[in-house]
């Protein structure tokens, strides 16, 4: 990894519950999701790159995944509506916003937004699965302002499976 590089990670939201009548932007996390969140919290505040600051969908259970991640790390959150069902040219926008000093965020989101992020890249290969609290890290380059999927480098993938197995 270079030193001056940018860093992103990208996590789905948590796994959500399905309360009856309640509409999609307002489901809560699951007793699985506020589990796992915590798990993926560990993760992240002791990954390499360890983000600087949250972009998180405003819907509900994105919010509390991303309540959860930051409830170590204590970083600012930015919450936006163009996260719920943006593609990834709307999450190269909100990057480009970032400041020079950060090298490294987490865009916490929404399976469509996540994975035309992810197919923008070319660097994920088809066979895997991206689950609910998966994250992964991709290198963009050097510059914020110049970020582009379609150059990012995949460093880090995760999922909560690989430490529920590990701990049992």
């Amino acid at each position: 990894m270079k030193k001056d590089s940018k860093f992103v990670w990208l996590v789905r939201h948590g796994k959500s519950a399905w309360p009856a009548a309640t509409p999609d932007m307002e489901r809560p996390l699951s007793q699985r999701g506020r589990r796992d969140g915590a798990t993926m919290a560990e993760v992240l505040a002791t990954s390499d790159p360890v983000p600087q600051k949250f972009y998180t969908s405003d819907s509900e259970r994105t919010r509390q995944t991303t309540a959860l991640l930051n409830d170590t790390l204590k970083l600012p959150i930015t919450s936006t509506h163009d996260l719920y069902t943006g593609s990834y040219r709307e999450v190269e926008k909100l990057l480009r916003t970032t400041e020079e000093s950060m090298s490294c965020v987490a865009v916490v989101s929404h399976l469509p937004t996540i994975e035309s992020c992810i197919r923008a890249t070319n660097e994920w290969p088809e066979e895997h699965a991206f689950p609910t609290l998966a994250t992964v890290c991709y290198e963009l380059g050097s510059a914020w302002e110049e970020c582009e999927f379609a150059h990012a480098k995949l460093r880090q993938f995760f999922i909560p499976r690989m430490f529920r197995d590990a701990a049992t």
